[in-house]
C-alpha cells in the first residue's frame, strides 16, 4: 500500500433550503471525502479507513476501520430546523446513528438555539410544536465569533440565520426534525417533522449549554490555537489530527502515524480523538 501522508480533500458541498454546508473531512458512506492530491488522490476517506485502519484513525478509534468523526463548515443564511440527534442510549428506541457534536462560531451575528428552558416537559414541547410557539421554549444564544457550544446527543438545537460555524461531530447522518418555523420546502409543502422520534430522543435532564473555549468529551478533543507561520503536528499512534485553518478556509487531516509541518498563520482549529 501507499505510504500515508497529510491529506487534503476535494470540495464536498451540500446545499439546503437554509444555505449550504461543506463536509470538510468525512468518512461517512453517504458522502465521503475524496483525496485531492498525492499518491492517494481519488481515494475516499471511507476506503482509506477500511484499508489502513488504526494507522490512519488511531488506536483510540472505537472501530479503527471506520473514520469516527465528521467535520463541517455550515453557512446558514436562514434558520435551520430545530433538531435533535440520538445518543448511544436513545438510538435503541428510534434507530439511527448517535451524534454528539460541537459548534465553533466563525462569523455572523444571528441567534443560536441550544437547549430547552428549565422545567420544559414533553407535553409542553408537543403542545408548542403543534401551536407554532416552540421558539418560546428554546434557549437562545447570541452568536459571537470564537464562541463554542457543546451539543450532546439528546439536546434540542438549531443554528439561526446569519451564522457561520465549524462543526465537529460523530460520523452520523441521523437528524430528527422537531420544528421548522412554519416554513415550506421547495415543493411548497411543509417539510416532514419527526415529533414522535424527537420526543423519544430528547434528554430533558440536559442543562442549557454555556459558551466555552476548548471541548473534551469521550468522542473528541477540540482546541483553538494561534499559529505563526507553521503548525507542527507530531505522529501520535492513538489518534489522527484534524486541522482547520480559519483564514484560509482549509482543512488538513494528519493520519495517526504521520508527522506534519503545516504552513499557516492565525487561528487554527485542532481536533483529535
Amino acid at each position: 500500500m501507499e505510504k500515508l501522508y497529510p491529506l487534503t480533500f476535494r470540495p464536498n458541498i451540500h446545499t439546503a433550503l437554509w444555505g449550504c454546508e461543506s463536509w470538510e473531512i468525512s468518512g461517512h458512506p453517504s458522502s465521503p471525502s475524496v483525496v485531492a492530491a498525492g499518491a492517494l488522490a481519488g481515494r475516499t476517506l471511507e476506503e482509506l479507513a477500511s484499508a489502513y485502519g488504526a494507522a490512519l484513525t488511531g488506536t483510540k478509534a472505537p472501530a479503527p476501520t471506520r473514520f469516527p468523526l465528521l467535520f463541517k463548515v455550515i453557512d446558514a443564511r436562514d434558520r435551520l430546523s430545530v433538531q435533535v440527534h440520538p445518543n448511544e442510549a436513545t438510538r435503541a428506541l428510534t434507530g439511527g446513528e448517535p451524534k454528539t457534536e460541537m459548534w465553533h462560531v466563525l462569523g455572523g451575528k444571528g441567534p443560536i438555539f441550544a437547549g430547552l428552558k428549565p422545567g420544559t416537559t414533553p407535553a409542553r414541547v408537543e403542545e408548542d410544536v403543534r401551536t407554532g410557539r416552540f421558539e418560546e421554549t428554546l434557549a437562545r444564544h447570541d452568536a459571537r465569533e470564537g464562541m463554542t457550544l457543546f451539543i450532546p446527543g439528546g439536546l434540542v438545537h438549531a443554528i439561526g440565520e446569519d451564522v457561520r460555524i465549524y462543526e465537529v461531530q460523530q460520523s452520523s447522518n441521523t437528524t430528527y426534525r422537531l420544528y421548522d418555523w412554519g416554513r415550506v420546502g421547495a415543493d411548497g409543502m411543509p417539510r416532514q417533522l419527526h415529533v414522535a422520534e424527537s420526543l423519544k430522543t430528547i434528554d430533558f435532564s440536559l442543562p442549557v449549554p454555556e459558551a466555552r473555549g476548548d471541548v473534551s468529551c469521550e468522542f473528541f478533543s477540540f482546541r483553538s490555537v494561534l499559529a505563526q507561520g507553521e503548525l507542527e503536528v507530531a505522529p501520535d499512534p492513538a489518534t489522527f489530527t484534524a486541522v482547520y485553518i480559519v483564514n484560509e478556509n482549509r482543512s488538513v487531516l494528519v493520519p495517526a502515524g504521520c508527522a506534519a509541518r503545516i504552513a499557516c498563520s492565525g487561528k487554527v482549529l485542532v481536533t483529535t480523538l
